[in-house]
């Protein structure tokens, strides 16, 4: 099996993302895979609504920040800047899909899987899920478009509460800021995502794919977000310099 599955019935896609471990976290061959997923998905006029889900006890956990080819040493400031845009690429693939789409968030979202989960249209929480994005403590700015996301969501003072404390936004807060949008019962998660997919799926395609486009361009801040890769890079070229100082 590999580490992206699809799943379809009746316009409705249900695609399920399993490292087999590590906290399903995002290496490389993962977020190519969920990239390559949802070009194919773009192109799928059948699929009126698609589903993204993790394991059974997670969503993902984040970066994995032990895969040398997300963080390769001796590489140039290219190849670097290359390795660090994969995210940036994978969350613009899964946000630019003209169907309706919904996260079924079953345990931690850490990170760059937060991040992923706010690219797409709804959020279901389990209810010991939990959203966390450690990143500005870790020494980096949110990337991959988070940021515009993250504030489009939940507002500014929410974001910098999130960020700079380290919060973690269990399902109940989730839903009271606007990070997810229903809760489900543990284990229930997909079965609701399913339910609101189908739901989706009855609305005549075209009036559905114009109308969240229509949505989409009032709210999208992304492209404010053009030069977030490149201070993720900085800060970790700082972080390694200081490191080595």
């Amino acid at each position: 099996m590999g580490l992206v599955s699809i799943e379809q019935t009746d316009g409705v896609a249900l695609v399920r993302y399993d490292r087999g471990g590590r906290a399903n976290a995002l290496n490389a061959a993962a977020m190519e895979a969920l990239t390559e997923t949802a070009h194919r998905l773009r192109a799928d006029t059948a699929t009126r609504a698609v589903v993204l889900t993790g394991t059974a006890t997670v969503f993902s956990g984040g970066l994995d920040l032990s895969d040398p080819q997300l963080w390769p040493t001796g590489a140039d400031a290219l190849e670097q800047h290359a390795a660090v845009e994969r995210g940036r690429a994978l969350c613009d693939a899964w946000a630019a899909l003209p169907q309706l789409t919904i996260a079924a968030i079953e345990g931690p979202a850490i990170g760059g899987g937060g991040v992923l989960a706010m690219a797409l249209d709804l959020r279901v929480f389990g209810e010991a899920a939990h959203l966390r994005l450690p990143e500005a403590r870790l020494g980096f700015n949110l990337a991959w478009g988070g940021l515009p996301r993250l504030v489009s969501l939940v507002g500014p003072a929410r974001a910098k509460r999130l960020l700079f404390t380290d919060l973690r936004v269990d399902s109940a807060l989730a839903l009271d800021w606007g990070l997810a949008d229903l809760i489900a019962g543990n284990g229930a998660v997909v079965a609701e995502s399913l339910r609101l997919a189908r739901e989706a799926a009855a609305v005549p395609p075209l009036a559905l794919r114009m109308t969240k486009r229509a949505i989409d361009a009032q709210a999208d801040q992304t492209r404010l977000a053009h030069g977030d890769s490149d201070q993720f890079l900085l800060g970790r070229l700082l972080r390694d310099a200081a490191g080595a100082a």
